[in-house]
């Protein structure tokens, strides 16, 4: 109920994990409690059984040995087969059973017992606050038929009749209960939806998470799905603070939200700067026509800008985007990401996922070789080479350059070349050069000749970089042999 009117009409919330945790504690809860009831009944009912023999009462121990049986019955098949819903539905129809017949039958003093302290309690507590008071109302209708009935003198010759006092006191004392095991219980159900809520929302936009968009795309149909980022939102919370990030994710998902209905699509929160926009689709859409969809919503958003202070500031936002259709494996979540990487790395605003291997190639080739980065500093198999540079008369070696190979998986190594992007990116640069550096150092220290290293704008700006040659010159200084510093070429260093 509280996501249909939040608008979740298709999200299949029941395949959930969190669901499922919470509905097998529930089922856990509702199993142990069972157990014990059923167990305290034959407990109580055996000595029912004992107290009508030694008292000389055949027709009243049948009965209670009937009710044992019944309870040992459905202890068994509750074991057995864990099935909840039957034994709750025969136990509580069984108990206004019971409950009539203890007065329209029998003596209704032990009616008091079930009615004043047990039903209540059970039905609330295993059928929840609006359905156990159905059936607590149905309890309250049966004893007052049966008051009515023995007030009109319909009933058997040997009952006992229920006097008003009784009566009166019966209905008090359940009545105190039941208040108190439905706030208890309602207290219970609250903690229950308020959990829902952080478990589904995100707490400072109020949009549904990740969790809800996986479990709403149906395989029947067709859809346009894009995860749209907010370009420029690490360099707003930097310049104006981090308190201003949630300012930027609300006035994001307002504007989001506002063209819901113009463009026919549904915005999830996928992380603090990325949103995630679910379009049902009657057919499935090419590349161009879902790149022109998402280009007038990416239009539309950026004609508002952000007010700050005396200021207006505009968002930036670059998209990824995916068609699925109808019965297509695979998670939308992950096309649309390789998309919205293959957008960043070439600079354009929209990009649609293309059936391709590239880029799952490239992001593949990405993580083998951040593995091996990783895997030769824990071994410590990173070696250096030194290559000589030759005077412009051929014989001659005017120094020597130092250059880093890496140790593949197979046991050969390669130029550190094609890892420097993956090292860059990863901050595993600055470690590539400080072994570069004592390494050249020691051969200075055992060859006494001139290296040559290579380093970038990357070094130059570190401070950490600094003390390193401090440190390399401490053990060179003494000898002849000096290092050189070969500074490479970049767009960075050209700007500088």
């Amino acid at each position: 109920h509280k996501f249909r009117k939040k608008g979740l009409m298709d999200f299949d919330f029941k395949a959930t994990a969190w669901y499922q945790t919470i509905r097998n504690e529930a089922r856990d809860f509702k199993y142990q409690l069972l157990k014990f009831f059923l167990l305290a009944s034959i407990s109580v009912f055996s000595g029912m059984i004992l107290y009508g023999l030694l008292a000389e009462k055949p027709g009243q121990t049948a009965l209670y040995a009937l009710s044992a049986a019944l309870s040992a019955v459905s202890l068994i098949l509750l074991g057995r087969f864990r099935k909840i819903r039957p034994i709750v539905y025969l136990i509580l129809g069984v108990s206004l059973l019971g409950i009539e017949y203890s007065l329209l039958v029998g003596s209704p003093s032990r009616f008091y017992l079930v009615l004043c302290v047990l039903f209540p309690i059970m039905a609330l507590l295993l059928r929840g606050t609006f359905k156990g008071s159905l059936w607590y109302a149905g309890a309250l209708a049966t004893v007052c038929a049966a008051w009515v009935l023995q007030f009109a003198g319909l009933t058997l010759p040997w009952a006992r009749p229920l006097r008003f006092a009784d009566f009166a006191t019966a209905l008090s004392a359940s009545f105190v209960v039941y208040i108190l095991t439905f706030w208890a219980e309602r207290r219970h159900e609250r903690m229950v939806d308020r959990l829902t809520d952080i478990l589904v929302f995100d707490d400072a936009t109020g949009l549904p998470n990740k969790d809800v968009l996986v479990h709403s795309i149906s395989g029947e149909h067709s859809y346009l799905f894009a995860i749209i980022k907010i370009e420029n939102f690490s360099d707003l919370v930097a310049l104006f603070g981090y308190e201003f990030s949630e300012t930027i994710s609300q006035f994001a998902s307002q504007k989001l939200r506002k063209y819901e209905a113009r463009f026919g699509y549904r915005t999830y929160q996928l992380k603090y700067n990325e949103y995630g926009l679910l379009i049902e689709t009657p057919t499935v859409r090419t590349v161009v026509e879902s790149a022109q969809i998402l280009s007038e919503i990416v239009k539309s958003l950026e004609i508002e800008s952000l007010p700050w202070e005396s200021d207006r500031i505009r968002l930036v936002f670059r998209v990824g985007g995916c068609v699925v259709r109808p019965g297509e494996g695979g998670n939308p979540l992950s096309r649309a990401d390789v998309a919205l990487k293959k957008a960043e790395r070439g600079h354009s605003a929209i990009t649609i996922y293309e059936d391709d291997n590239t880029e799952k190639k490239s992001a593949y080739d990405y993580v083998i070789k951040f593995t091996e980065l990783i895997t030769n500093r824990e071994n410590d198999s990173f070696k250096a080479v030194f290559q000589p540079v030759f005077k412009n008369n051929g014989t001659d070696i005017a120094w020597y350059e130092a250059l880093l190979r890496i140790r593949r998986q197979d046991g050969t190594y390669e130029s550190i070349y094609p890892y420097l992007n993956v090292a860059k990116s990863t901050g595993f640069y600055q470690y590539l050069t400080d072994f570069i550096i004592r390494k050249s150092a020691e051969a200075i220290c055992e060859f006494d000749v001139d290296v040559s290293v290579n380093i970038s704008i990357h070094d130059i700006v570190r401070p950490e970089f600094i003390q390193q040659v401090d440190e390399a010159y401490e053990m060179i200084k003494e000898k002849r042999g000096r290092i050189i510093f070969e500074i490479l070429e970049s767009d960075e260093l050209v700007e500088l």
